[in-house]
């Protein structure tokens, strides 16, 4: 029943939506599938209406039937006829009866069939519902996607409901309550961990005990995410796809953050999470590289930008630090980031160190600059420490920013207060760098006072003088110890204490003091690198409040001189300051101190002073410069600071807000045991007043802050110093308090942390390092990765014995390994014998900041196990030879060499490759060198590339390589394996031709001279050119329609001849590939090779040869079918070559055959067409090479030479002998060449042979030129060339056998032309050398391959006076699918001879014959029968009355008219049967080829062959006097026929095997032989013993009757004919019966000579027994006989062989015969 197609859909939202019914169409009714009653109740009736609906264009009419079973019933059936559109409602009654399912059926009956409506009564159940399947987004493996799907209840009851979800499926919620008609939406999660497709099926359990279930297919694709990250946008995609990237900030400068960004880039087709793994070994306050992002998706296809920061804290300090981004689930890295930043500081210097004033005079200022260069790409804060308003020097700017790569100009002024000495070292504090130190010097002169003038080498001298301790003695002193020769001026005019001992250490020198250390090393904090010269208690004043009405109480001060001369102190006052030390001049005594007082006068109220108060101390000798004796005894003066301030706020007056910022570093820079770590911090004013600040006692006694009290005006800036010596590798936090402004609520709390960095590196590799066994002479390398896990530098450095140096390395030995750096290292294990290494080296770290002058201390050390083993291995090739086999030259071929490692060692190797042949290697390696690992195998691709066809041979030979590259001495190079590669072209062949239509009369070998097959195949084996290789496959390359050729091979394809209108000359070839690869093949038309050109861009001018080629190809008289193919090796086609008949003359066309990346030959094709009634001999060539012949030969062979008419008439030839006279005339009158039929006729469309013979008499070349007559038409000269040659001196370069014929085309018939049933199993029989009067004969086999014909055959042998050839059966008939045997036999006459013949076998469908039979028999029929059409026709009655009655009058009669129905019964006009026309039948040409040698030549060239042929020799035998007796009375026997001959053979045949077959005919014979002949003994005579000697003159008659046989031979030369033949034949069979009788008489006369003994008649008969056989044996009828019956046994072997009774080739079997009977143990001799 056929129904439309309807749409449905689930729908669960809603109770109400869940009413609605589904619909289905039926033949254009519209009706609901099925009814449904719900919550129905016993015994109670519910009506539910159908509604049916013709939606259809025509009016409906429709039958129903009742439902089958009670509970369902509605109205009687009635015809329902509904209009287009119109509806009908019929109401179902449905009336339970029980509680439990119902289900029935409406049926429908309609005029197309008939459909019905499901009636379906159900009880409330639990049902859910939800999707068969859910396909989820496809999701990252260790990522989470999600799906929803509703879950509705569809059922009538409230249902629990419970998921089974398999992993890695998640489904939310899992349990849950439903009400009826309710949905709640369910949540999938997918979260994968393996890349895989996911189909797995999930189960939701409900129902009262859960045995309930409904399942959903949840389908997800879970795939590998990947994310490739770029560093620079323009590196390249190779380094892209490396796992470890470095993201290098370069010099980054401190305090600053430096960006850079990374680009992650998602080609994969899903969600890319990740995540940043950082280090956790750093302090969170050391970490300087941050990543803002911690987690984040790349989108599939988009790429993310991720910054990385970094932010230095430490300068000159090169961070190192590892990022990990990282998948879910940490299950690979996408990227390692180790960067290598380093840590950029400020670096400023001066260009002077020193600042000379030289002197001035009192009251005056001078003003000097210097120039202060910022070098570095970091900003730089600098402060000098020195009070401008207090001091006698004063530098502008005193602090402030000096910008990168910024230089800037300092103002320094002097302006002196006393005429003294002064000098003062001032520090430059500048922030993240160490300080600074410039020296000014400066003398001032006034009227009463003139100091000695202080310059800067006395700067170096004191600093000298300093380290020696000798500061400590004033300058007149110092001369007096040196005029007494204490003390002694070095070769810097320094001066040292004098020494008497030389093994004494020479006199100190001024250290390099670190800037830091002289900074805090200076003698405030009661530590000094040197021994003080004075100095002042306190350094500090602090007046706090003070009050303007009230002036403080002065503070004392302590002046101490710790020298041994007297010393003069002098302070430096302003007059407008609000501090001064009084007395301003004061003198110490030595080693004394003094007092004095500082006063504080402030002026203003609520205001903050502060000063650094400065004093110059110098000894006292040095007021005048006469004092100084000595210029090296000058020493500068000492300048005393003094920081005082207070304030003058009131108590119930708020200080003034300081505005400043603060650049705190949170961590000492990291240090080693006992080592001091220093840091700045950075203080700037950012208000408009001034502030002061000091530290507050409770900071941490850990650190030294200088300076810890100070002042700093509006705008200017403060560096701080703070160094620390740290204990213990914990962290230790150090508080600091700064207070401004003297105010409790202005203080700053600083924290800073600092501990002692260990030295300690971590092995990550672990403490023994194993090295796999390697080759001995060879190496190996291992990696071993250290990790600094300090933030200390560190330098290491691998030791271990000096005499396993040779056997370890490793690189690097030593070095510097960077803070959180991991390193790698490479150990190289090279063993020199064969046995185990056990070597212990030590891994020997310390701080690297240590000096590498002095031993590293303290240190740390590791101890590292390094094992390994030396063992021999070698290479082995899996194939010993790789054999490439055939390669087409110019193409490449690609094979792997597969190199296999037995050993537990990796091997280094180096291959060679060495090629038998001189030139340039054609086989290339894609990889020389190599590593192949242990137990292992590597494959090596091999190219090779032949450029020639030859044979290639290459020696593929592996070395093992030592440490250095080099090849191992120890090892010579191994022979791997041994390739060969055959270098070929395509080899394309014709291997057999034949020609239908017009041209099916020339013979194969005509045929295949006129295609010039020999020619063209020898072209085809032939390597082709480099010219031919221009274009490898065929193609369009010329513009011209004459195309230029590359190839200098060409040759003539000559069709031959046809009268116009003929049916086209057909010619089949058939290709072969007798290459071994497969080829292409085309031939190509001018058109084919000729560019397609524009019309405009055409020639219009054409010479000849284009218009006759555009005639040739516009009328396709040439055509090929197909043009082009292909052929694998051995694989042939067919090829149909066609010339049409339709113009008279000779058409060319130019054909070129191309073989792809072969060779290329142009094929001329000609053919010729003549008008009908012309005579035409086609001459395939005008020169005719004959077979060399010997000189000396006596009875040369005779050669053919083929005439062909190709002409519509016969014609008649008639050759010149002339010139053959005139050769034979300047050759003593021996012909040279002669022409045995110079004159005949040639048949339309057949080949004539002509035979000559050609004899040469001297080692030459003759030629002549024959003029040849075609009577009634043209002539043509040919010219005849034959090479004699003396067989003595060419020796075997000429045998005398080499050419058996001329004859080239195939033996075997493989051409099958297109509708060809019948075949011949060989269509060449080539019979080689044969002696004369030999018989040959060869079987061969007709095939019917039809499945329904029925072929007649017969042959026809032509007509030959030199040759008789039988075919036998000569004619018959081929069943469908089978064979006939053909027995071919040729007899050779006594003449040397050249044979070639072509035997024809026409073959006819017996459709024809049956056709012509029923034509006939129906003409006969049509002449004999005739039909009667008249019905009206009555007998007439006859006459009883004797008298004849007389005839009517002859009158005038109208004109009889018949009537209309005979016209309707007139039988039909006959039709004409037409004779059925003859088809042309088909020809099968069998080729007989054979050279035709005398008996003495044959016997002495072909010795051993000889044996093996059957010479007929046709005699006439005569009767001689011996014969006489033998011969008389003989009856005339008649003449056989043919068929008699046969029959008699085949009865001698089976008589004779017979015999030779029955074992009780040889024991009669054997028991005959030995039995005595007693009783005939009284019959002997004289005359019977006479008898022996009368035989054996029978036999020496019979002896040379046979020898005079060859004798009698040219006598009866000319009179052989068949039926003497059949006579000679029957005679000698007589002869043979009579022998036999003759031997039996004999034997019965012998037999009766008793008297002899019977040993010497045994002998006797035995003897003479042999002579009768052998006379037997010698006669040409036994020979015959003998060579008949062998001919058919071996005849019936291969007949039955061909259809499958015999199976020649089948193993003979065994028959196991039983053991001999043993005699009986009684008859044993004893």
């Amino acid at each position: 029943m056929e129904r439309k197609s309807f749409f449905f859909s689930f729908l669960y939202p809603s109770t109400e939506k869940q009413s609605k019914v589904k619909k289905a169409v039926f033949w254009g009714i519209q009706v609901a599938e099925s009814l449904i009653w719900r919550n129905w109740i016993l015994g109670k009736e519910i009506i539910k209406n159908l509604t049916l609906k013709n939606i259809h264009t025509k009016t409906q009419k429709l039958k129903y039937r009742l439902p089958s079973t009670k509970f369902f019933f509605t109205v009687y059936p009635q015809t329902i006829f509904l209009g287009p559109g119109m509806s009908f409602t019929l109401p179902i009654i449905f009336r339970p009866l029980e509680e439990k399912q119902y289900l029935d059926r409406l049926c429908f009956e309609m005029v197309e069939g008939e459909f019905s409506v499901e009636l379906k009564a159900i009880l409330p159940s639990h049902q859910l519902f939800c999707p068969p399947s859910l396909q989820l987004p496809l999701c990252a493996v260790s990522d989470t996607s999600e799906a929803w799907f509703n879950l509705c209840n569809v059922g009538d009851m409230p249902t629990f409901f419970t998921w089974d979800s398999p992993n890695p499926f998640h489904i939310l919620p899992t349990t849950g309550l439903l009400e009826p008609g309710s949905v709640c939406q369910i949540k999938v999660v997918f979260q994968p961990l393996v890349a895989l497709i996911y189909d797995i099926q999930a189960s939701c359990w409900y129902g009262e005990a859960g045995e309930q279930k409904t399942v959903i297919q949840l389908q997800a694709v879970a795939k590998c995410c990947q994310l490739l990250v770029c560093i620079n946008k323009d590196e390249p995609e190779e380094a892209e796809l490396t796992s470890h990237k470095e993201v290098n900030f370069g010099p980054s400068p401190v305090g600053y953050t430096t960006k850079k960004c990374i680009q992650l880039i998602n080609p994969s087709v899903v969600n890319a999470p990740f995540h940043i793994e950082v280090n956790r070994d750093l302090y969170e306050d050391d970490r300087v590289f941050t990543c803002p992002v911690a987690r984040g998706v790349v989108s599939p296809g988009e790429q993310m930008w991720l910054s990385l920061l970094f932010r230095p804290q430490t300068v000159g300090l090169q961070s190192v630090d590892y990022l990990k981004i990282l998948p879910p689930g940490n299950t690979s890295e996408y990227g390692r980031l180790p960067p290598f930043p380093i840590c950029l500081g400020p670096a400023v210097s001066f260009n002077h160190d020193c600042v000379d004033f030289y002197w001035i005079s009192l009251g005056k200022s001078a003003t000097k600059f210097l120039t202060m260069q910022n070098a570095a790409n970091c900003p730089a804060y600098f402060m000098f420490e020195i009070d401008n308003q207090e001091s006698v020097f004063s530098l502008e700017p005193q602090s402030g920013l000096l910008g990168s790569m910024e230089k800037k100009l300092v103002t320094v002024t002097f302006q002196p207060t006393h005429p003294i000495i002064f000098y003062r070292r001032v520090a430059c504090l500048i922030h993240h760098q160490e300080p600074l130190f410039l020296d000014i010097i400066g003398t001032c002169h006034s009227d009463s006072a003139k100091p000695a003038i202080l310059r800067p080498r006395h700067l170096k001298w004191y600093r000298i003088h300093m380290a020696r301790g000798l500061t400590l003695f004033s300058p007149d002193v110092l001369s007096i110890m040196l005029k007494e020769k204490k003390l002694v001026q070095d070769e810097d005019g320094t001066l040292m204490l004098r020494q008497e001992d030389p093994q004494k250490p020479p006199p100190i020198k001024y250290p390099d003091i670190p800037p830091f250390s002289e900074y805090f090393l200076d003698g405030t904090d009661d530590t000094a690198i040197f021994l003080p010269t004075i100095s002042i208690e306190p350094r500090v004043v602090n007046f706090n409040r003070c009050s303007i009405f009230e002036e403080p109480n002065p503070f004392p001060l302590c002046l101490t001189n710790y020298t041994r001369g007297k010393i003069t102190v002098v302070w430096t006052h302003q007059a407008n300051s609000a501090f001064q030390v009084v007395p301003e001049v004061v003198d110490i005594p030595p080693l004394k101190k003094t007092t004095a007082r500082l006063h504080f006068q402030p002026q203003y109220p609520n205001k903050v002073y502060a000063a650094e108060l400065e004093a110059f101390a110098y000894y006292k000798v040095l007021r005048s410069y006469n004092n100084i004796e000595e210029d090296c005894t000058l020493f500068p003066s000492w300048c005393i600071r003094l920081k005082a301030m207070g304030h003058t706020y009131e108590v119930t007056r708020e200080h003034n807000f300081p505005r400043y910022t603060l650049d705190v570093p949170k961590l000492f820079p990291a240090v080693s045991s006992k080592s001091t770590s220093y840091r700045t911090l950075l203080l700037c004013n950012s208000g408009s007043l001034m502030f002061t600040f000091n530290l507050m006692p409770n900071s941490s006694p850990d650190i030294t802050f200088r300076p810890s009290t100070g002042f700093l005006l509006p705008g200017a800036c403060q560096v701080f110093l703070l160094s620390t010596c740290p204990k213990g590798v914990p962290w230790k936090q150090h508080p600091l308090t700064l207070q401004f402004n003297f105010c409790p609520k202005y203080i700053k709390d600083i924290m800073m942390m600092s501990r002692e960095e260990p030295l300690q590196l971590q092995l990550e590799s672990g403490k023994t390092l194993y090295f796999k066994p390697t080759y001995v002479g060879g190496s190996s390398t291992s990696p071993f990765t250290i990790r600094n896990t300090t933030r200390l530098t560190l330098s290491f450095e691998w030791r271990y014995a000096y005499h396993n140096s040779k056997v370890v390395s490793v690189q690097p030995s030593k070095g510097i390994i960077l803070p959180n750096e991991v390193m790698i290292h490479t150990w190289t294990f090279t063993p020199s014998c064969e046995t185990k290494y056990l070597v212990r080296a030590v891994l020997w770290g310390w701080d690297a900041r240590v000096s590498s002058g002095y031993s590293p201390s303290p240190t740390t050390h590791y101890l590292l196990r390094v094992i390994g083993e030396g063992i021999k291995g070698f290479i082995t090739a899996k194939e010993k030879e790789l054999d490439f086999g055939n390669v087409l030259v110019d193409s490449e071929q690609r094979k792997d060499l597969v190199l296999l490692n037995d050993g537990n060692c990796a091997l280094p190797y180096r291959l060679f490759v060495e090629q038998t042949m001189k030139g340039p290697s054609a086989l290339k390696m894609d990889k020389m060198e190599g590593m192949l690992p242990a137990r292992s195998q590597e494959a090596i691709c091999l190219t090779a590339r032949p450029t020639r066809r030859l044979q290639y041979i290459w020696t593929i030979r592996c070395s093992i390589l030592t440490r250095d590259g080099t090849e191992n001495k120890c090892g010579a190079k191994e022979v791997l394996c041994k390739v060969i590669m055959m270098g070929v072209y395509p080899t394309l062949s014709i291997v057999d031709v034949c020609a239908t239509g017009s041209a099916g009369g020339i013979t194969r070998q005509h045929l295949w001279k006129l295609l010039s097959l020999e020619t063209l195949n020898n072209y085809l084996e032939r390597d082709p050119t480099s010219w031919e290789l221009t274009y490898k496959v065929p193609t369009r390359h010329s513009t011209n329609r004459i195309p230029s050729f590359f190839t200098p091979l060409r040759l003539d394809f000559n069709f031959g001849a046809s009268p116009i209108g003929s049916e086209p000359s057909v010619v089949f070839l058939l290709l072969k590939n007798s290459g071994v690869v497969p080829l292409n093949w085309a031939f190509l038309f001018p058109s084919d090779q000729q560019i397609d050109l524009e019309f405009w861009a055409e020639r219009t001018e054409l010479d000849f040869a284009e218009l006759h080629q555009m005639r040739v190809q516009d009328n396709q008289i040439f055509s090929i079918t197909p043009k082009s193919g292909s052929l694998c090796p051995g694989q042939e086609q067919t090829v149909e070559l066609t010339h049409s008949h339709v113009f008279v003359g000779t058409d060319h066309l130019p054909v070129l055959l191309k073989v792809s990346h072969g060779r290329e030959i142009l094929l001329n094709f000609i053919g010729v067409t003549v008008q009908v009634g012309e005579k035409y001999v086609h001459f395939t060539s005008t020169t005719h090479r004959f077979t060399p012949v010997a000189i000396g030969t006596a009875l040369p062979s005779r050669q053919i030479y083929e005439l062909y008419n190709g002409g519509s008439v016969p014609v008649l030839y008639d050759i010149q002998l002339d010139p053959l006279w005139e050769v034979q005339s300047k050759n003593f009158q021996h012909p040279i060449f002669q022409c045995l039929n110079p004159h005949g006729d040639i048949q339309p469309g057949k080949t004539t042979q002509v035979y000559w013979i050609f004899s040469p008499i001297e080692a030459k070349t003759y030629t002549v030129d024959v003029p040849i007559n075609i009577l009634g038409w043209n002539s043509a000269v040919v010219r005849f060339e034959g090479v004699g040659y003396d067989r003595f001196v060419m020796g075997d370069t000429a045998p005398f056998h080499t050419v058996t014929n001329n004859d080239q085309t195939p033996v075997d018939t493989k051409l099958v032309i297109p509708g060809q049933v019948v075949f011949l199993s060989q269509s060449q029989i080539s019979l080689g050398n044969i002696p004369a009067h030999a018989r040959c004969s060869r079987l061969i086999f007709l095939n019917n391959a039809s499945e329904k014909e029925i072929v007649i055959f017969s042959w026809d042998l032509g007509s030959s006076n030199i040759i008789d050839n039988v075919v036998s059966p000569m004619m018959g008939v081929v069943a469908p699918g089978e064979n006939v045997p053909f027995v071919v036999t040729m007899k050779a006459s006594q003449n040397t001879c050249f044979y070639s013949f072509d035997l024809v076998c026409k073959r006819v469908l017996t459709q024809y014959e049956a056709e012509l039979q029923a034509w006939e028999k129906e003409k006969n029929r049509q002449e004999v029968e005739f039909t009667i059409t008249e019905t009206n026709l009555e007998t007439p009655a006859i006459c009883t009355s004797p008298s004849p009655q007389t005839l009517p009058p002859i009158q005038k009669q109208p004109p009889y008219t018949p009537p209309v129905s005979w016209k309707l019964r007139s039988p039909k006009t006959r039709q004409i049967r037409l004779c059925p026309e003859a088809p042309k039948p088909c020809l099968l040409y069998l080729g007989l080829t054979a050279r035709a040698h005398n008996l003495d030549d044959f016997e002495s060239n072909f010795y051993t062959e000889f044996p093996c042929y059957f010479l007929h020799l046709p005699l006439k035998e005569k009767k001689s006097e011996g014969e006489s007796m033998i011969l008389e009375d003989k009856p005339e026997r008649a003449t056989l026929s043919r068929q008699a001959k046969r029959i008699v053979t085949d009865i001698l045949t089976i008589v004779i095997r017979s015999l030779l077959e029955d074992r009780k005919f040889h024991e009669d014979v054997e028991n005959a032989l030995v039995e005595p002949i007693p009783y005939f003994s009284q019959f002997w005579s004289e005359e019977s013993s006479r008898m022996p000697k009368k035989k054996s003159s029978l036999d020496r008659v019979s002896d040379n009757s046979t020898l005079c046989e060859g004798e009698e031979e040219g006598e009866d030369e000319g009179k052989d004919d068949e039926t003497g033949d059949e006579e000679e034949e029957s005679w000698e069979k007589g002869k043979l019966y009579e022998s036999l009788d003759e031997s039996i008489s004999h034997q019965s006369i012998i037999q009766k000579r008793s008297l002899l003994p019977e040993g010497l008649n045994r002998i006797l008969k035995e003897e003479k027994s042999w002579r009768e056989k052998e006379a037997i044996s010698r006669l040409p009828s036994f020979l015959s006989l003998r060579q008949s019956v062998l001919e058919n046994m071996i005849q019936n072997i291969m007949i039955e062989a061909s259809r499958g009774e015999v199976v020649l080739t089948t193993k003979p079997r065994v028959i196991a015969l039983p053991p001999p009977p043993q005699p009986p143990a009684n008859n044993l001799p004893r």
